[in-house]
């Protein structure tokens, strides 16, 4: 699909789930203003905390999240579908867009108020400049998909703390022992480069800078 296409759609998406979200922002591709082979759309959130009442007439079918009963009702109503390699988790939930070809999926990226500035530079992306701005800058980074080996742009005084090596769940940037604050993707683009990159750029960016 090209950008032409995927923007009103992942538009229209974003205006159906914002109800039951704090935050929610298009990232990967469609952000990157890409022109064509968009392969998929995605949306970064923040869900709105506690659980939907479960409809008069309807006791039985209870709801973990507003998000999760969202996309429910939009199930029912052929607007999107389960895909075939099923995600849904606590952190994605994938569906298929009905109507599109090659199961055209959109994906739902569900991160927390503390790791919003950091997800939203990965998801981003692309692959190549997320990988290497979680990667120290006297680490070299490898892109499967090239075979480039490159130095990492973080700093060397910081570290890249993934989720599932936290007690909390919660990926981040530590310098020392301290959990640095990062509310923003502004602020962890500026902690690391200390000047802002659009996302249109950073594809490029990531292949030329060494």
């Amino acid at each position: 699909m090209n950008y032409d296409e995927a923007k009103p759609l992942a538009d229209k998406f974003l205006d159906l789930i914002k109800p039951v979200c704090i935050e929610a922002e298009i990232v990967g591709s469609v952000k990157r203003l890409k022109a064509e082979n968009i392969h998929d759309i995605e949306i970064l959130l923040i869900q709105k905390c506690g659980h939907p009442v479960p409809e008069f007439g309807n006791l039985n079918t209870v709801y973990p999240t507003h998000l999760d009963k969202l996309l429910a009702e939009l199930e029912e109503q052929g607007i999107i579908k389960q895909a075939t390699d099923k995600k849904d988790g606590p952190k994605l939930k994938k569906r298929v867009i009905v109507g599109y070809a090659n199961e055209f999926c959109i994906e739902f990226y569900i991160v927390t108020p503390a790791t919003w500035g950091i997800q939203n530079l990965i998801r981003t992306g692309n692959s190549w400049f997320s990988h290497r701005c979680v990667t120290n800058q006297n680490v070299i980074a490898w892109n499967r998909e090239t075979g480039a080996k490159m130095p990492g742009f973080l700093p060397n005084d910081l570290q890249y703390i993934k989720g599932k090596d936290r007690e909390n769940g919660e990926s981040c940037i530590m310098r020392g022992d301290n959990v640095l604050s990062l509310p923003t993707e502004q602020d962890v683009i500026s902690l690391i480069f200390g000047k802002w990159i659009e996302p249109k750029d950073r594809a490029n960016y990531a292949e030329k800078m060494k």
